[in-house]
């Protein structure tokens, strides 16, 4: 048969192993001989092959956002550079339980009805991530500080901070399910293995007292149906965001809780800075195996290229 439409997956070398995007091609190319796969480096502008994809209808998934490969043509599926406002935002209007939340600013006054006792500060700017910034306080010592009052290396120097409900797991907890088109491709879950306790002497809270960590903690994979729900419908909250990483909390009164899905698309763990951490946590020698990763991809890369490809 001859291909009627293409597949490009663009390929950014800081970020994914380029060995995956040939697995997940090889998968394509025997099971729809209709689709041609091509991977091409987001680092380059590939014009022979930029022009070859552009001869049919296509589709161009990329888990970061496009730099120097800009597609003549296609639907593109690429990540997103957004706000944690925008994004908890978007989330809460979908329906979807993310804590609630409100920008420090001048004069805070935080309702204890709405945040009880403790709650997160985080910083809100386009791709703040890997912890940067994040404390746990007391509601009523919540203050404003202005941005020039931060240390230099600060994120609060680079956008506003926000407070967001603390919730309570009753050991410190999180978990993350990567998805592809709200599908799941792998999950990573960490859980203390101490009760939560804190001392009002030693706020504002660090995060090792908070969040689970070695070796107080253990790591597992969960396909706990509630969780992986949960990550489809943030899915199709935000259904243009095609890899999505969702980080959830389960509160010891048993409620889950959405925090983020890191639109950024930085987070292709299976050959990410932290896939070796990920496996001696695990105790595995490959992170694809428990959802079929790689082929769960190519089947819905797939049905999104025969249904989406222009």
């Amino acid at each position: 048969m001859e291909p009627s439409r293409n597949l490009v997956l663009v390929h950014s070398r800081e970020w994914q192993d380029i060995n995956d995007f040939e697995v997940i091609r090889a998968y394509v190319e025997d099971m729809a001989a209709d689709i041609e796969v091509f991977i091409v480096d987001n680092d380059a502008r590939s014009s022979y092959t930029r022009k070859k994809a552009a001869s049919r209808p296509s589709l161009i998934f990329s888990p970061i956002r496009l730099a120097s490969f800009t597609p003549l043509r296609g639907k593109i599926y690429a990540g997103q550079s957004m706000s944690k406002l925008t994004e908890m935002g978007r989330l809460s209007a979908a329906g979807l339980p993310v804590p609630a939340y409100q920008v420090i600013e001048p004069g805070v006054d935080l309702s204890p009805e709405t945040y009880g006792n403790y709650v997160i500060i985080k910083p809100a700017f386009e791709f703040a991530s890997w912890g940067q910034g994040v404390e746990l306080r007391r509601r009523e010592n919540v203050r404003f500080q202005s941005p020039t009052d931060y240390p230099t290396d600060h994120p609060g120097r680079r956008g506003p901070m926000v407070a967001q409900k603390f919730i309570d797991c009753g050991r410190a907890m999180t978990c993350r399910v990567l998805t592809l088109f709200g599908t799941p491709i792998f999950t990573y879950c960490r859980e203390s293995t101490r009760d939560l306790a804190l001392d009002e002497a030693t706020e504002p809270y660090q995060q090792a007292q908070f969040m689970p960590a070695p070796p107080d903690s253990v790591a597992y994979v969960t396909h706990d149906p509630n969780i992986l729900a949960l990550a489809a419908a943030a899915y199709r909250a935000m259904p243009e965001i095609a890899l999505q990483a969702c980080d959830i909390l389960r509160a010891k009164t048993g409620e889950l809780y959405l925090l983020e899905i890191n639109p950024g698309g930085g987070t292709w763990m299976f050959s990410s800075r932290s896939a070796p951490g990920y496996k001696t946590r695990l105790g595995v020698d490959d992170l694809t195996t428990e959802f079929d990763a790689f082929e769960t991809c190519a089947r819905m890369l797939i049905e999104k290229t025969r249904a989406e490809a222009v």
